[in-house]
């Protein structure tokens, strides 16, 4: 297996573990906070949103755009196809992605610390989608790790 093939693999599976706490209950207890051999029944050390059940929702949307947007991005990669991956980057998981989101949370109050984790997602996303068209999958696969531990940091902090 190719040292990029398997850097694309990896990024996969991070995918696919984010997934767990995107998409319902995390899949394992959060990284944060926890030492090896933990009770799985410790309590959720992460801090509850407390959004109504219509933002709650919202909310769900957007994450779960944002774990399909990484997979087109590792999909589009997989394809070689550098200008779609960018595009998606940019308008999926950038600030135009943020712009879109923050009309459909109704100008629901957030966390300040919350506010700061997304917009370094989304300066993540931006600064992915430039690096994506000089086709070196070293710092492209780097700057999707960055993306993602965007993404982690945010889901080892917050909890609907």
């Amino acid at each position: 297996m190719t040292s990029a093939r398997l850097m694309v693999t990896t990024t996969v599976l991070t995918i696919l573990v984010v997934a767990g706490s995107v998409l319902g209950q995390p899949t394992h207890p959060p990284l944060s906070g926890r030492e090896a051999g933990a009770s799985p029944a410790a309590p959720d050390p992460r801090i509850s949103l407390n959004l109504k059940p219509a933002i709650q929702e919202v909310l769900k949307q957007t994450m779960q755009e944002h774990l399909q947007a990484l997979q087109s991005i590792v999909a589009a990669l997989a394809q070689e196809n550098y200008e779609k991956a960018s595009a998606i980057a940019h308008e999926e998981l950038g600030f135009p992605k943020h712009h879109q989101v923050m009309q459909r949370e109704r100008g629901t109050p957030f966390p300040k610390k919350y506010q700061e984790l997304a917009i370094a997602h989304h300066q993540a996303a931006e600064d992915l989608a430039e690096v994506i068209p000089t086709k070196e999958m070293k710092p492209i696969l780097q700057q999707m790790d960055q993306t993602m531990k965007a993404c982690v940091a945010c889901h080892q902090a917050y909890k609907l």
